[in-house]
C-alpha cells in the first residue's frame, strides 16, 4: 500500500506569467547561457527584482502623437 505524500509548502505560492515571441525567448536563453544559469524561473525572477539590463523597448505602451 502506498502512502499519499503530502504537498511541499511552496516558498513562492504566486504564479506570474507573461508572453513572448520565438526572438524573445532565444534572447533569454541566450543571457542564460552566458551566464551559466539553467533555471529559467530563478534567472528571470533575479533580473525582474534587481535590475534591468537596459531601458526596455516596449512598442505596445508606447504614446502615439495626434497630428
Amino acid at each position: 500500500m502506498s502512502e499519499k505524500r503530502k504537498p511541499a509548502i511552496r516558498q513562492r505560492p504566486i504564479q506570474v506569467k507573461f508572453f513572448v515571441d520565438e526572438r524573445e525567448l532565444g534572447l533569454i536563453k541566450a543571457n542564460m547561457a552566458q551566464l551559466g544559469i539553467e533555471n529559467m524561473s530563478a534567472y528571470l525572477r533575479q533580473v525582474a527584482i534587481d535590475r534591468y539590463e537596459k531601458k526596455p523597448d516596449m512598442p505596445e505602451r508606447r504614446e502615439t502623437k495626434n497630428p
